[in-house]
């Protein structure tokens, strides 16, 4: 087992939750305690569920959430690009790191699924 601060998919996320940080600093007031507190709450747990995976003896159910989570994510982002909370550059340097989250998160939820539990 790896570290989980020398995974890729952890970078990944910890750049993400930063960027989110940074996008809700500047979010209309009533929205940065709505949408902005969610925002940063599930890139927090993108961060844990990374950990519980890599922990794991069965890591599908973790990525599988984390996986939901994402689509939580991209979900309240799109919803602050179209009220013009947040910037068409915000949000596609979001979108770029949930879509990588993403992609890394399915490929090890596939390798773990195809490979024996040891």
């Amino acid at each position: 087992m790896a570290l989980h601060t020398s995974l890729p998919i952890y970078r990944v996320t910890h750049e993400f939750l930063g960027v989110v940080t940074d996008i809700t600093r500047n979010m209309p007031r009533d929205y940065k305690a709505s949408i902005g507190s969610k925002l940063r709450e599930e890139g927090i747990e993108l961060i844990v569920l990374v950990y519980r995976a890599n922990a794991a003896r069965a890591k599908a159910p973790h990525l599988s959430d984390l996986i939901e989570r994402l689509q939580v994510i991209e979900l309240l982002l799109r919803l602050s690009k179209d009220k013009r909370f947040i910037s068409v550059g915000q949000y596609a340097r979001s979108i770029e790191l949930t879509a990588q989250i993403g992609r890394q998160a399915n490929a090890w939820r596939k390798h773990s699924t195809s490979s024996p539990v040891v």
